[in-house]
């Protein structure tokens, strides 16, 4: 009996380090310098060129053509990954502040959907980006 419990209690942790390897992962990918890339049929972001600097250290830099943003983000997951993962941002400018779900993360694309404003409102919350890696 007690050599199951153990086999068990193995293959949970097995697992547990599985999945918040994956996380690690995706904070690896996300690292990096992204150009967001306008919207169609939009005549409000077609105008200036905009980059998403991701840093090791959980810094946020985005700029745009004459102006800089700085905050910070970090990388979660829902039901060990299962449900997706989000990037949380904050501090960058209460624009883009919120908690974005990862729809894409690979071949130099990042696909972010932000799901909740920063102060928890899901109302009024839709934000699309596309980003690709410079």
């Amino acid at each position: 009996m007690k050599k199951q419990q153990i086999s068990k209690i193995v293959f949970i942790f097995i697992i547990f380090i599985f999945f918040t390897s994956c996380q690690k992962s995706k904070q690896d990918k996300i690292i990096g310098e992204w150009a967001n890339q306008p919207m169609e049929n939009t005549t409000i972001e077609t105008s200036y060129e905009q980059t998403w600097t991701f840093d090791a250290s959980a810094n946020l830099i985005i700029t745009e053509t004459d102006t800089s943003y700085q905050g910070y983000y970090y990388i979660t997951s829902k039901n060990m990954g299962i449900s997706g993962y989000f990037v949380q941002i904050t501090n960058v400018s209460g624009l883009l502040d919120g908690r974005y779900k990862i729809k894409q993360l690979d071949e130099g694309k990042l696909s972010l959907h932000r799901i909740e404003l920063a102060n928890g409102n899901t109302a009024g919350a839709f934000l699309w980006r596309e980003l690709l890696k410079k």
